[in-house]
């Protein structure tokens, strides 16, 4: 692995000021919620990098055990990810080997996507939706990392999921309880005491002024909002295609079930 590590170049070589906080965040929320596109926006910016979804922190089986190794050798999903990423199974495996823990492969995973995108001194992120359902662990692991958390409207969600088109499940129970989870674990960490460690964007807002969202995002990680390029390229204000996809008894079902929630994110 050092060997491997050794031999990449960065062709956009840095040397890296001593204030700089290289402190990994994440980006979680529902499905459907706007993570890619953030993700993509951040990407702008000359520091950040992100790998595809890496799922460390998603499931619940001990790091090392089979189960926890399982969808990294069979998901063809998690394997094009790493695909994309440039990382070669070869290279994966031999990140697991050196590491005792989710975070040491987090970070051995990170450092080499930084590599492999040739901005070694860069700052690697996570965006991993379902890394909600991990953010007591990723807490305890990073002490000082962050989350940005992006919610939407769960109708559009909800619409979102019933249409298929990146993710698809056509079951109404389901695809709401996407929503709930999200926002009930949300909500609980922050009661917590991890308020301060979150920020929370609407994806409605972001999406109607990703200038002013972009530069929110940047002060509170820490970095240069100047540096961020064109944060407002390709994105376009929602759609609301729930109105479309969805029917009235449809629309009340999800309503029903996603109060409170929605209430006090603003969706009334």
């Amino acid at each position: 692995m050092i060997k491997i590590l050794k031999n990449l170049r960065g062709k956009h070589a840095q040397t890296e000021p001593a204030h700089q906080d290289d402190t990994p965040f994440f980006i979680v929320g529902c499905v459907r919620s706007g993570t890619t596109m953030l993700r993509n926006v951040l990407r702008r910016h000359p520091r950040l990098e992100c790998p595809e979804e890496t799922h460390f922190f998603r499931w619940t089986a001990p790091f090392g055990s089979p189960q926890f190794l399982r969808p990294y050798q069979h998901n063809p999903v998690v394997r094009k990810q790493q695909e994309m990423d440039g990382v070669s199974r070869e290279e994966f495996d031999a990140l697991v080997a050196a590491s005792n823990s989710r975070k040491e492969l987090a970070e051995k995973y990170g450092q080499l996507y930084l590599q492999k995108r040739g901005n070694p001194h860069g700052r690697w992120f996570d965006k991993t939706p379902q890394h909600f359902y991990g953010m007591l662990m990723i807490s305890q692991m990073f002490p000082q990392a962050r989350f940005i958390h992006i919610y939407r409207n769960p109708l559009n969600v909800v619409a979102s999921l019933f249409e298929g088109k990146v993710v698809s499940l056509p079951d109404m129970s389901a695809a709401t309880s996407y929503w709930v989870e999200a926002m009930a674990v949300m909500t609980e960490y922050k009661q917590l005491g991890g308020a301060d460690r979150v920020l929370e964007i609407g994806y409605e807002d972001f999406t109607s002024n990703p200038v002013n969202c972009s530069q929110r995002i940047l002060e509170f990680i820490g970095e240069d909002e100047g540096l961020l390029r064109n944060p407002g390229k390709g994105i376009h204000p929602e759609r609301n295609r729930y109105q479309q996809v969805l029917g009235d008894s449809d629309i009340e079902e999800v309503r029903r079930r996603c109060m409170p929630y929605q209430e006090y994110y603003g969706y009334t």
